[in-house]
C-alpha cells in the first residue's frame, strides 16, 4: 500500500509537472549577431579593443566596432557613461576613426609610425544642441563645400554645411563640419585632413576623404532599426 501512494505520488508528479511545461512558452536561442560587413571587418582594432557589438539608440541600431570584449558582452552598457557615479546612460555617443595615405582604417588613432589621410570624429544625440556648433557662412578662412549638401545617403538627411577650413589651422589640420538628421538622430560630422599649418586645402581633397568616410558611417547605422 505504501508502495502503491509511493509510486502514485510520483506519476501526479510527473503529471503535474508536464501540465506546467507544456504552459511555458519553448525555449528558443538567441539570434546570432549577423557577421560584419567585409568593409567593416577590414577595420583594424587595438589589441585591447578587438570585439564590435550594435545597440539601439531612440530608434536607430548602431554598430561599434573596436571595443573591448566586456563592452560588447553588454552592448546595452554603449549607451552609458562608464565613468560617471551614478552611471549616466543616455541617446547620445561618438564614433572615432582614422585612415592612412595606404588605405587602412583604424578604430580610434592610428599606431605611430603611420601616415594619416583623415580623421572622421562623429557625435550624435536625440535632438539638434541648444548652442549652435557653427555659422553656415563663408569667411576669408572658411568655404562652404559645393555640392556639400549631396554627399549624404540614407538614412542620413542633410541638416548644415559642409563648412570647411581653407587652409590647415595652428592644430595641423584643416576640418570640414557638416549636421545630418537620421529617423531618430542629430548627428555633427567632422572630417580631419592633416597638414601643416597655413597649407591651402582643396574643395576636392576635401571630398576624396568625406566621400569614403560617409559610406562607412552608413553601412554602420540602421534608422528606424528594422
Amino acid at each position: 500500500m505504501r508502495s502503491f501512494r509511493k509510486h502514485g505520488i510520483v506519476r501526479v508528479a510527473c503529471v503535474a509537472a508536464l501540465v506546467l511545461l507544456a504552459g511555458l512558452p519553448s525555449c528558443k536561442r538567441a539570434p546570432k549577431t549577423p557577421p560584419l560587413a567585409p568593409e567593416l571587418q577590414a577595420i583594424k582594432c587595438p589589441a585591447d579593443k578587438p570585439a564590435n557589438a550594435s545597440a539601439t539608440f531612440v530608434n536607430a541600431r548602431i554598430t561599434f566596432v573596436c571595443i573591448s570584449k566586456a563592452l560588447a558582452s553588454s552592448p546595452h552598457l554603449l549607451r552609458c557613461d562608464l565613468d560617471s557615479r551614478p552611471m549616466i546612460c543616455e541617446d547620445e555617443g561618438s564614433m572615432y576613426f582614422t585612415r592612412s595615405t595606404a588605405g587602412d582604417i583604424y578604430g580610434g588613432p592610428a599606431p605611430k609610425g603611420v601616415e594619416i589621410a583623415s580623421t572622421l570624429l562623429v557625435n550624435f544625440r536625440k535632438g539638434p544642441p541648444r548652442t549652435s556648433t557653427f555659422e553656415e557662412a563663408e569667411t576669408d578662412w572658411r568655404f562652404l563645400l559645393p555640392g556639400g549638401t549631396r554627399l549624404l545617403s540614407p538614412p542620413f538627411n542633410f541638416a548644415k554645411g559642409t563648412l570647411c577650413d581653407r587652409a590647415s589651422t595652428v592644430l595641423g589640420n584643416g576640418v570640414c563640419n557638416l549636421e545630418a538628421q537620421s529617423d531618430s538622430l542629430y548627428w555633427h560630422i567632422a572630417v580631419q585632413v592633416p597638414a601643416p599649418k597655413g597649407t591651402p586645402i582643396t574643395a576636392q581633397e576635401y571630398k576624396d576623404e568625406i566621400v569614403p568616410w560617409l559610406k562607412l558611417l552608413g553601412s554602420l547605422v540602421v534608422d528606424p532599426a528594422k
